[in-house]
């Protein structure tokens, strides 16, 4: 496959005046731009389970840093609901959520994107969660890897590779010429066909609306089973 120093060659043949970190630079900008979209393949899954990883949580504490690849939070959620014994402060009635075909609670919770400098992305519950360590499920979309380097590889499939570098064409066009229409055209192409790509092959969809009551199939129920 083409490596990210063999993309980074071919953009310079085409824009020779710019530095060889220069372009790897842009090429990061746009795998960011990319990413920023949320796309299923994108979403991180704990291979030993199959669902999302647990997030820590201590009583009293309400705002989480999410783990270091964390993009964007997508949803908590829990085989319990958060309980609360204040008559001042009512518990909201808490929603179904389902993931896999197993029903949950989703969680009241706010979130925050990873920012710039390794700024982690966060999340803030509503309701204190109390301590635990495996209540909680914390799905998350990931971020790509960062290209500091020519060594390392883009989060992307190679099929993909070229329109990346048409990308990068445009955006130093944009930069060098000022703006066109061209330019924002070949962006928005660009990103779009990648994304649609990321969006293919077999994805199951996760956090849909179950089926009504009286077509499910109860044989097994402990979850919310949904056929």
């Amino acid at each position: 496959m083409p490596t990210t120093s063999q993309n980074v060659a071919w953009i310079r043949y085409r824009l020779p005046k710019y530095t060889r970190q220069e372009i790897l630079t842009v090429l990061d900008e746009v795998q960011l731009i990319v990413y920023s979209e949320d796309v299923t393949q994108t979403e991180y899954i704990d291979p030993a389970t199959g669902l999302p990883p647990f997030i820590a949580t201590a009583a009293g504490i309400f705002d989480y840093a999410c783990p270091a690849n964390c993009r964007r939070v997508i949803a908590v959620f829990s085989d319990s609901p958060i309980t609360t014994y204040s008559r001042t402060r009512p518990t909201p009635q808490t929603r179904r959520y389902y993931y896999r075909n197993l029903g949950y609670f989703e969680m009241a919770v706010n979130q925050r994107d990873a920012l710039p400098g390794g700024v982690a992305a966060r999340v803030i519950f509503q309701e204190d969660p109390g301590t635990t360590t495996t209540d909680y499920y914390l799905q998350y979309y990931v971020q790509p890897t960062p290209l500091t380097s020519e060594a390392i590889q883009m989060t992307l499939p190679e099929h993909t590779h070229w329109r990346m570098r048409q990308g990068v064409l445009s955006m130093l066009s944009s930069e060098e010429y000022g703006q066109t229409g061209f330019d924002d055209a070949v962006m928005e192409k660009v990103t779009r066909v990648i994304r649609n790509q990321l969006n293919r092959g077999a994805q199951s969809r996760t956090g849909r609306t179950p089926w009504r009551a009286e077509w499910q199939e109860y044989a097994e129920s402990s979850h919310g089973y949904y056929i």
